[in-house]
């Protein structure tokens, strides 16, 4: 079933912007800030456009507060989420310079003809893209009761579209029961289906933590090279296991027969911590790692460098290359 209403697409990612000034307080609170840039849109735009404010519920609960611009002949509606602009006006930033922000976005955004999207009510045209993703069960409770699920230790498979289109980039279209209910189909089908894509479409990659930082930090992205063996004294680096897209690949976890390859290359069990719904850490089992020492990095990190909407969990998990299964560990 294609969802209802517009097909809302985020235009703006917060990329490093930091408000050069300081001042203690602010003339508008957040919802004042977020009603005088809609009616800045509406100026701006005229009748031709609805310039609307929605809240948009995201991974983990996590609600942002988006302002959408609906063209009245278009299926698709730019939206630019506001909290952290608002954090920038809070800041001392020109409210002026944030408004002109959010209608470039909204201009590069917006495609000059409608989206086609009815191949999405015949399951035979979806199936064939179909992935699936990570998440954390106990943060997602009211989202899973309106979407397919497979539960999974603390966390939920679910199921997606991977969109792409030409004049509005990357996105993805969550599956809810209502498409099941369209389709004639089952959670198992989902599965089956998502089982067998989602390893070709969005391939695992094992890479050395130091080269991630180093990536992550600004330096030029690399090849990285295929999972070593173990040097003369056994080393085996610190590892980050995700996907090429380097987009929901704490998945790679559950691809068939994955874990069971890399405990046979490192001769170890090893643990997995979650550092997101888009990547784990391995540690192979012979560094003695205190499981204690793990969960408390584990919680620090969730605590100070992940996004909320990017939170996977704080428990420790373990490979047993013996029972050749995944199991959450504690101290």
């Amino acid at each position: 079933m294609i969802p209802k209403g517009v097909i809302a697409f985020p235009v703006l990612k917060r990329q490093g912007m930091h408000a050069a000034v300081l001042v203690f307080g602010s003339c508008m609170n957040k919802k004042e800030f977020a009603e005088w840039v809609k009616n800045g849109l509406q100026e701006r735009f005229g009748e031709t456009m609805e310039v609307k404010l929605q809240e948009v519920r995201k991974n983990n609960n996590v609600t942002l507060l988006g302002v959408m611009v609906c063209d009245k002949v278009m299926n698709i509606s730019p939206t630019v989420y506001l909290d952290e602009l608002f954090q920038d006006y809070e800041n001392g930033r020109d409210k002026e310079e944030l408004l002109n922000i959010v209608y470039e976005c909204v201009k590069r955004g917006m495609p000059r003809k409608p989206i086609d999207m009815s191949f999405f009510v015949d399951y035979e045209n979806v199936c064939n893209k179909l992935c699936f993703k990570l998440i954390n069960q106990a943060k997602n409770a009211q989202l899973l009761s309106d979407i397919p699920n497979i539960p999974y230790l603390d966390l939920a498979i679910c199921f997606y579209y991977p969109f792409w289109n030409e004049e509005i980039g990357a996105g993805s279209i969550l599956i809810h029961n209502s498409h099941l209910q369209r389709w004639g189909k089952s959670v198992t089908d989902l599965w089956q289906a998502a089982s067998k894509n989602t390893r070709t479409l969005c391939p695992e990659q094992c890479c050395p933590m130091e080269e991630v930082l180093l990536e992550l930090t600004g330096s030029q992205a690399k090849v990285w090279p295929p999972l070593p063996e173990g040097g003369d004294d056994g080393y085996f680096p610190l590892r980050i296991l995700t996907n090429q897209q380097r987009i929901f690949g704490a998945s790679v976890i559950i691809y068939e027969g994955y874990l069971e390859a890399l405990s046979q290359r490192m001769d170890s069990s090893f643990f997995l911590l979650p550092c997101s719904i888009h990547e784990m850490i391995l540690i192979p089992q012979e560094d003695r790692v205190g499981v204690e020492r793990l969960e408390d990095m584990v919680s620090s990190a969730n605590e100070t460098s992940v996004a909320e909407q990017d939170y996977l969990s704080d428990h420790v998990y373990y490979y047993d290359r013996q029972k050749k299964k995944v199991e959450i560990v504690s101290a």
